[in-house]
């Protein structure tokens, strides 16, 4: 009869049995390449999932060992996809594609699912923006049907799947400090990371050779005369880089204001320094812009709690006005993406929008189906312009594109999930805890932050991971407020009858 120190004993190899574990993944993992003579990009993803088995087994804790990989797999465009499809049409995914997120995800709920079972842990599923997101995919599957080319609108279907167990996963499952906490230092880290990469794309004119972890090559822009090489991190598109950073700068900000010793905070700033010139990097006037609001804003409410409305208003003015200044007189990224001058991205942008309109008028309950919106777009094109046909790209205007996909119907279900996320979040702004009150302010500046972008940007909705994390990451944060205010009732009434 096993002893409850023997059985914590056998679940974390100690020493060199780790060592053991990692140099079998290894070895597995070559032997498998030498045998199946598998492409570089598919090599590596199945490598790192042969790896991430046995670096499990030798952790004692396996849940917070596969969050932080999930957060840092996240902006990781690192797929191996299954039945892959070429289309000279516009797609967002060409197949069955199984990111390198997916792994941890996974892994997650098979922890979550057997601590339920084997523990008689409590399954608690958080109900916050359940039943619209139930309602999208519901309306996305309908939409399949009706779909020119169904097999693509499945790839679509299959990817949202997994965005919607990733979000009811992370506001489900997050419910301790130290989980937050773990988090929101891996967040600012791979921020950080991805800003360096950006950085280093654009200063040696290469991708690094990171290709196969979604870098691509440049894309063109141009300031006047001048030639922009807009970076891509390891994220696939300048745009879906500007995105993800449109997330995570206002978070890293917003926690420069929480307390911490001054060589942490140095280093925070410096971190959140890197990310804005990441940003920049990407040239794209939309993320460039509203992250430039969200930061603005978040110090406007931090100086005017500390200082007063009066004299707070005062100074952040004082300090935008000198910072617009420096913006706009000092060569650099930010600079020369706000005032890029291609017609065809910007000016384009309006005859595309009047496309989707009259899409949306044909097809206003279900759409054209997932995946399918270019292809049915060229149909709808009566504008003078006809960019559909030399533009391989849908409407840059994330709410246009999913109600032209999955109908109105579609849109109403996603922007009432939005709806339901940022209010739920928007006690946490008020909490009394620093953490959660500096966190819940960066988390709802970058999704507002996001969301105005979206209006003016192109985002492949149904498969972008970071999106649909930092959705759950939100709800999590607006139910530990939400514990925090009900826990501290009790304690004020008895207070009071005392």
């Amino acid at each position: 009869m096993m002893t409850p120190g023997s059985q914590k004993k056998m679940s974390a190899p100690q020493g060199h049995s780790v060592l053991w574990f990692v140099l079998l993944g290894i070895i597995l993992g070559l032997a498998f390449m030498a045998i199946t003579q598998l492409r570089t990009r598919w090599f590596l993803f199945v490598f790192a999932s042969g790896l991430m088995i046995p670096v499990i087994l030798a952790l004692k804790d396996r849940r917070r060992f596969l969050l932080a990989f999930l957060v840092m797999a996240t902006p990781i465009n690192l797929s191996k996809t299954f039945m892959f499809t070429p289309s000279d049409i516009f797609r967002t995914v060409f197949g069955f594609s199984i990111y390198l997120s997916y792994l941890p995800i996974l892994g997650l709920y098979f922890i979550w699912i057997y601590r339920w079972i084997f523990w008689h842990q409590r399954l608690t599923i958080s109900k916050v923006g359940l039943f619209p997101l139930f309602g999208l995919f519901i309306i996305s599957a309908l939409s399949v049907g009706v779909a020119g080319n169904r097999l693509f609108a499945a790839f679509d279907l299959f990817a949202l799947a997994f965005m919607g167990l990733t979000f009811i996963y992370i506001s489900s499952d997050l419910r301790e400090e130290r989980d937050l906490r773990l988090v929101l230092v891996v967040l600012i880290f791979t921020g950080f990371v991805q800003a360096t990469i950006a950085i280093g794309q654009g200063v040696t004119g290469s991708s690094l050779g990171l290709e196969i972890f979604g870098a691509r090559k440049f894309i063109t822009g141009f300031v006047g005369l001048e030639t922009l090489s807009r970076v891509t991190g390891t994220l696939g598109h300048p745009s879906s880089m500007a995105e993800y950073f449109d997330l995570v700068i206002p978070v890293s900000f917003a926690m420069l204001f929480y307390p911490m010793s001054r060589s942490l905070k140095i280093l925070l700033g410096l971190g959140v320094f890197f990310q804005i010139i990441g940003q920049g990097m990407s040239y794209s006037r939309g993320g460039i812009f509203w992250t430039m609001v969200a930061v603005g804003a978040i110090f406007l409410l931090q100086i005017c709690r500390r200082m007063g409305v009066m004299r707070g208003a005062f100074l952040a003015t004082a300090l935008a006005s000198l910072a617009v200044i420096l913006l706009l007189t000092i060569p650099n990224p930010l600079q020369k993406g706000l005032f890029r001058t291609e017609a065809a991205t910007a000016y384009g942008r309006l005859p595309l929008m009047k496309v989707a309109k009259n899409v949306i008028a044909h097809h206003p309950f279900l759409g054209v189906g997932l995946n399918n919106y270019v292809q049915a777009a060229k149909k709808y094109d009566s504008t003078p312009e006809q960019l559909t046909t030399g533009w391989n790209t849908a409407v840059h205007n994330v709410y246009l594109f999913i109600a032209g996909e999955v109908g109105l119907i579609g849109l109403i279900f996603f922007v009432w999930l939005l709806i339901k996320v940022l209010w739920h979040l928007l006690p946490a702004l008020y909490s009394p805890d620093p953490l959660i009150g500096n966190f819940g302010l960066g988390i709802m500046s970058g999704l507002l932050a996001l969301m105005l972008h979206w209006m003016t940007d192109l985002g492949s909705w149904p498969n972008i991971n970071w999106f649909w994390f930092m959705l759950g990451l939100a709800v999590a944060v607006g139910n530990m407020a939400a514990k925090q205010r009900a826990e501290s009732v009790p304690a004020g009434q008895t207070a009071a009858a005392g």
